[in-house]
């Protein structure tokens, strides 16, 4: 007997030694908690832009023209699932010198008629409507391109171009622009059409000339400033344009929202406007891309983007995110869909699909929830969606897979089930088996390396 109880002393002793050690996710798996007590920030939805590319739709062939559009637009399937739509004034071609107005620039129509027939396609969608320049002849360097500055002595005729163009857009489209933006990247003087204003020359052609003229010709869109190319949170847009822009009481009160670009480090967008949140302000984050390289179509560059809108709204507190193009010809990254301008092909990468996991899910007023995830690679998302009771995006970064026990704490009402969707290296928004809800709200779901799940209830 004692020789039989030293050798399994011994036996155990030999497995101890040889069993290698799993660390605490390995073993318990992850964990995401969900409260429901504490509710976050209106997710306004999220875009990209058709600005310049628009009129290439009707280059392909009539099936390409709608796959392309039910990648970017329908929530019924696999898609990124965009609510919104953000175009270009184009004021250059539109107001090419003092009295002459052209809505009818093909560029312009492109846009009109991709709107159109979104909306016909797929319901209708908001419109984000951005200017890159004034027209040239009210400007400091006479060019539409390389920055210069509005005059000071065409303040009102901007604004009465502006509110034309408003007027066109609404008489074309059959409804107002959801939201009219001031100026794109205020602070890059680039080759291609720009114009450069200060907080303060934003301020005063906002207060004086822009927003009163859109009301008093009883326009309703609303209206925002200042997309910088770059956020760096309290580091430059607190201190170089949130805080002159919203210290005028006029000017705070005429905005609807605040909006940046997120190009530099994508991470800033982790850093709250605490600013905007002294002035009960939100914060858009309405362009961003990865501009270096060539095409990339893979899972790894789509969480990119996760991570990107990860942290924008659960720890900047952003209420809408915006990619730059809606598709692209330069054989980059710089749209969701890559095409080719001379023989007329595309290809839809994966960031698309792994984008839809938060857009096609989280609709434009759904309510962000509080979520806390113990395992860094396991980025957590939640919503109370429009409809339904829960909207959880899990990015599972991390080169192993995890089980994940979530927690739906403090819940009114619990879903019965939810049904996860999964975006990997081989699956697109795939939707799997539903999977059991407790009654104090538990369920587990394991989640592959390098994938990003939305469960759904």
């Amino acid at each position: 007997m004692l020789r039989k109880v030293l050798y399994l002393a011994l036996s155990a002793l030999l497995v101890a030694a040889t069993t290698p050690t799993l660390p605490a996710a390995g073993r318990g798996g992850a964990t995401v908690t969900v409260d429901y007590s504490k509710p976050l920030q209106t997710i306004q939805g999220f875009g990209a832009s058709i600005t310049w590319i628009a009129a290439d739709l009707p280059n392909f062939a009539p099936a390409d023209q709608t796959a392309i559009l039910d990648a970017l637009y329908n929530t019924n399937v696999p898609s990124a699932g965009l609510s919104w739509i953000r175009v270009g004034t184009m004021l250059c071609q539109f107001n090419p010198s003092a009295g002459t107005y052209n809505f009818n620039d093909s560029t312009i129509q492109g846009e009109v008629n991709w709107v159109k027939r979104v909306n016909a396609a797929y319901g209708a969608h908001n419109v984000f409507a951005s200017t890159w320049t004034p027209p040239a002849w009210m400007k400091s360097n006479n060019s539409c391109s390389n920055g210069g500055s509005l005059n000071t002595a065409n303040y009102g005729d901007f604004a009465t171009t502006m509110v034309n163009w408003l007027q066109d857009w609404k008489s074309a489209v059959g409804s107002e622009v959801n939201v009219e933006s001031l100026q794109n990247e205020p602070n890059e003087n680039v080759s291609y059409d720009s114009c450069i204003y200060t907080p303060a020359q934003v301020n005063a052609v906002s207060t004086g000339y822009m927003v009163p003229a859109m009301r008093n010709a009883g326009l309703t869109s609303q209206y925002t400033v200042p997309e910088p190319s770059v956020y760096g949170g309290s580091s430059y847009y607190a201190s170089n344009w949130a805080t002159p822009i919203l210290s005028d009481n006029v000017m705070a009160s005429d905005i609807s929202f605040m909006s940046t670009h997120g190009y530099g480090q994508l991470q800033n967008l982790a850093q709250p406007c605490t600013v905007c949140k002294q002035y009960n302000k939100p914060i858009w984050q309405t362009e961003v891309m990865n501009s270096t390289g060539g095409y990339t179509g893979t899972i790894t560059e789509a969480q990119t983007w996760t991570t990107s809108i990860y942290q924008a709204l659960n720890q900047g507190g952003f209420s809408a995110w915006f990619y730059w193009w809606a598709m692209t010809y330069s054989n980059d990254n710089g749209g969701l869909i890559n095409y080719s301008n001379t023989n007329w092909t595309y290809q839809i990468p994966k960031r698309v699909y792994a984008i839809g996991n938060f857009s096609r899910f989280i609709r434009p007023g759904s309510t962000l929830l509080t979520s806390t995830s113990s395992l860094s690679s396991v980025e957590s998302t939640a919503a109370q969606p429009t409809s339904g009771k829960i909207a959880l995006v899990l990015s599972n970064t991390g080169s192993g897979s995890q089980t994940v026990t979530v927690t739906l704490a403090n819940a009114s009402s619990l879903p019965s089930t939810v049904t996860p969707y999964v975006t990997s290296s081989t699956q697109n928004q795939a939707p799997q088996s539903a999977l059991p809800v407790s009654v104090n709200g538990t369920f587990t779901v394991t989640i592959a390396a390098h994938s990003v799940v939305t469960l759904v209830g």
